[in-house]
């Protein structure tokens, strides 16, 4: 009975140990800095408020960029990445809020047109422990 009990409680643990990810970052935009974050909930995705400790950057110099992110545990996140050409740390945007900078999600957008919402981009880290990110500009979408 010990050893059961020791079975399930070694289980337990484990589902909740953090996560290592990978991310493969593809842009056909040479250069500048890519930013990857990982977002538990919509108001933390709304407010670019990441997961401490789930964000990397890494300068763009390939067409190809790995990265590896640190998740609390499996679940439903969105897995978010700008390329910031100008080096000013954040995600440009025009005067009508629409990005001006390469950008992408480890599941796509259904419209280009609005802001996605938590649950349009969320991806379950329970399905792989690696995700793919193209980058495009926003006429790309």
């Amino acid at each position: 009975m010990y050893h059961l009990i020791s079975l399930i409680a070694l289980i337990g643990l484990a589902s909740a140990a953090p996560q290592r990810i990978s991310v493969e970052v593809v842009s056909s935009t040479a250069g500048g800095k890519v930013y990857v974050a990982a977002y538990a909930s919509q108001a933390g995705f709304q407010n670019e408020d990441f997961i401490a400790n789930a964000s990397a950057s890494l300068d763009a110099a390939a067409d190809r960029t790995e990265l590896a992110l640190r998740v609390p545990e499996r679940g439903r996140y969105v897995i978010a990445a700008f390329q910031d050409m100008n080096g000013n740390g954040e995600l440009d945007r025009n005067f009508l809020g629409v990005p001006t900078e390469p950008y992408g999600f480890a599941k796509l957008p259904p419209s280009k047109w609005r802001s996605p919402s938590f649950t349009e981009v969320a991806t379950d880290l329970d399905d792989s422990d690696h995700f793919r990110i193209e980058m495009r500009r926003w006429s790309e979408y």
